[in-house]
């Protein structure tokens, strides 16, 4: 059965993740095409260093030829936003990529013009044509390659040149930051080499450069307790700014140049500013529900918008693509719309590498004037839980059936939401409780105001909801 959840369609290598799944999406993509009238029909394909990608990768570009679809493959891996970029060439981006999910899962994004993930609609139509029968001709590759039906590219400098057109070069040429960069096993290496050579940076450092589709059997996530060896490596070797992207480089974390970890409650205010303050943006931004309220506030302050989605970034771009917000984001990721409407670690790790060049200040030192102005300050945690069916519909159940309330240390407000069980406190804190759309985990979130009441309100919303085993 091929299920599409928040963000494209996962699964076990070699259970529901196989060569007849992937060859029934590239037909499903073909009755796309042919119900929606398009003609000359073109897809991008790309995929990441797990295993098998490759294989995969051709194996749906041999299905989608043999449809009649015009293939263009990338030769080499490369991270996901490249191929949502690259639907400036093509009718869809589809990435063979399980994003940050446990190595022996395996997956697929799709993209669609203009560089956003494609809605529930969408998904729903492509999972009703795959899991019907199909019977077509598959050809083999090197005959439809022969034929000019698939065709290799390899460029990425289009893809990071767009990025560079938004960078303050001559700031960045100027200044002396030395820079940690944590490719975490997975394909960024290539772009963010290519970017900061370009932007001037003389001293920067990867770590975990290397392909390893084991991702030195940790999530190549770049959750906290996965990037402690590189707030060691940082504070020791005294480095300005760090960045950690996930095996297909667009979930980003930061480490400020004390070793404070931030993620995207962080980095949304922190660009935000950046572009009203420097670059005379309007137009606010959008975020979901589990985000940080100092962008909500930020936004107040600038007498601008602050639109809020559904979580999965499909709901963030359909909000950026139909309204003037110049910016989206979530926990793990942030998409600056005039690149790309999809979340992209690399152009993140540019565009804040460029505003602390142009302001003279570091990451930290900015949060603080943010936090300031906004007379706000707050920390933000979140782990995931890893459970089985069973308890996610013990759980689901008792939020949104019996609605059940906790007993906490803290006064609740008031309870919100549909799809997720959000709380919240006086002074604009929350917590939330909510189910992944991609892997078998249920989240917890808290903002609160330090990293004592956090840990204490989610512990106490673990023993709520009866978890207590985080990934």
């Amino acid at each position: 059965m091929i299920k599409f959840g928040t963000s494209g369609f996962r699964g076990i290598i070699g259970d529901n993740f196989t060569k007849e799944n992937i060859q029934k999406i590239g037909y499903a993509i073909s009755k796309y095409f042919e119900e929606e009238n398009i003609t000359s029909p073109s897809v991008v394909i790309g995929y990441d260093h797990r295993f098998m990608s490759d294989m995969f990768a051709k194996w749906l570009s041999e299905t989608c030829a043999s449809c009649g679809i015009k293939v263009y493959l990338y030769d080499h891996s490369v991270p996901s936003p490249v191929i949502s970029y690259m639907t400036k060439i093509a009718d869809l981006g589809l990435m063979i990529t399980a994003s940050h999910n446990p190595y022996y899962y395996n997956g697929m994004k799709i993209f669609q013009k203009p560089a956003k993930e494609v809605d529930d609609t969408f998904c729903a139509r492509i999972e009703k044509w795959a899991n019907e029968s199909i019977n077509i001709n598959i050809q083999t590759f090197d005959i439809l390659k022969n034929e000019g039906k698939i065709e290799y590219i390899s460029d990425i400098s289009d893809y990071c040149e767009n990025i560079l057109k938004y960078v303050n070069l001559k700031a960045t040429k100027n200044c002396n930051f030395k820079i940690l960069y944590n490719a975490m096993n997975g394909n960024s290496t290539e772009c963010l080499n290519y970017l900061l050579n370009k932007m001037g940076i003389k001293n920067f450092v990867g770590m975990n450069v290397n392909k390893d589709p084991y991702f030195r059997e940790i999530l190549p996530a770049p959750y906290k307790n996965n990037i402690l060896d590189q707030v060691e490596k940082l504070q020791k070797e005294k480095f300005d700014f760090g960045v950690a992207l996930d095996g297909d480089g667009d979930r980003i974390t930061i480490i400020d140049s004390n070793g404070k970890i931030l993620d995207g409650n962080f980095i949304l205010p922190i660009l935000y500013y950046y572009f009203v303050k420097f670059k005379n943006y309007k137009g606010g931004v959008v975020k979901n529900t589990a985000l940080s309220n100092l962008v909500v506030k930020l936004t107040k302050l600038f007498d601008d918008n602050c639109y809020d989605a559904k979580v999965g970034f499909k709901n963030i771009g359909k909000i950026l693509s139909t309204t003037d917000a110049f910016l989206g984001g979530e926990t793990n990721g942030v998409a600056f719309k005039n690149h790309i409407y999809s979340k992209d670690g690399l152009v993140v790790t540019a565009l804040l590498i460029s505003l602390m060049a142009e302001s003279g200040k570091t990451i930290d030192e900015l949060l603080k004037e943010l936090q300031l102005q906004t007379n706000f300050t707050s920390e933000v945690i979140e782990y995931a839980y890893p459970i089985s069916a069973s308890k996610k519909a013990e759980i689901s159940n008792m939020l949104f059936v019996d609605k059940k309330v906790p007993t906490l240390s803290k006064q609740i407000i008031n309870i919100v939401g549909e799809d997720e069980y959000k709380i919240l406190f006086e002074n604009d804190y929350w917590a939330t409780i909510r189910f992944s759309g991609t892997e078998n985990v249920v989240r917890i979130f808290a903002e609160q105001e330090n990293l004592n009441a956090c840990e204490k309100m989610i512990l106490e919303l673990e023993n709520f909801i009866g978890v207590s085993t985080r990934q």
